[in-house]
């Protein structure tokens, strides 16, 4: 894939970073849980430069979410997150960059909405569902656009995978044992979809008896 933002790239604002990157290296990933963002040439950001980079990864969720991948440019993105285009060719070379780093971004706050928790329950899931693909389910779309760019497109494959793993990381914080955690991870993914596509189960309760039934009795 290839971005479309026209003319040459603008040089980036000198104080998203403390130097300059001489290393040639253009990538650049979300973190994972506890580390901390870098630049492109590894670097770490100012907080200015970490502000900025989350708001990017959001816009790039937003513009996914109105018109799908193929809109996902840095003007659009930069447009969406209210900063300069600098900043987006600053932080991604291109929109492979700028997809699987919005893929990671969004599975990662899925990931810690539930390591924010001491021991996550039915209730928690039911609750942390409902948000997710009901109330602010702007993320799930785009998310899950990206998971089915990702059938197409080998380079989303890793990050794609990463969110089923975080699926069933959640769901074994939530007591499944591990010999069911395949079965009840399809089960959860096709609860999430029919709550995007139908927008039910809606509520927390029917949502938790819905997962009382996939999960089965916990120990």
């Amino acid at each position: 894939m290839t971005d479309t933002t026209s003319g040459d790239r603008p040089a980036p604002d000198a104080s998203d970073a403390p130097a300059p990157d001489t290393s040639g290296a253009r990538a650049s990933v979300a973190p994972g849980p506890g580390e901390r963002s870098v630049g492109p040439g590894g670097q770490a950001l100012t907080p200015k430069g970490e502000t900025r980079r989350r708001a990017l990864l959001d816009g790039v969720l937003a513009v996914l979410e109105a018109g799908g991948p193929s809109a996902v440019t840095h003007r659009a993105v930069a447009r969406a997150a209210g900063v300069p285009v600098s900043a987006a060719t600053y932080y991604f070379a291109g929109r492979d960059d700028l997809l699987r780093a919005a893929l990671r971004h969004a599975t990662t706050d899925w990931v810690r909405s539930f390591d924010r928790l001491e021991r996550a329950s039915s209730a928690d899931l039911a609750e942390t569902l409902v948000r997710y693909a009901i109330t602010e389910r702007g993320s799930a779309r785009a998310q899950y656009e990206l998971l089915f760019t990702a059938m197409r497109d080998e380079s989303l494959r890793e990050d794609a995978d990463l969110w089923y793993s975080s699926l069933e990381h959640v769901l074994r914080r939530t007591g499944v044992p591990s010999e069911r955690l395949d079965v009840v991870a399809l089960a959860v993914d096709g609860l999430i979809v029919r709550m995007l596509w139908r927008g039910e189960p809606g509520t927390v309760d029917a949502t938790e008896r819905m997962l009382r039934e996939i999960i089965g009795p916990l120990p």
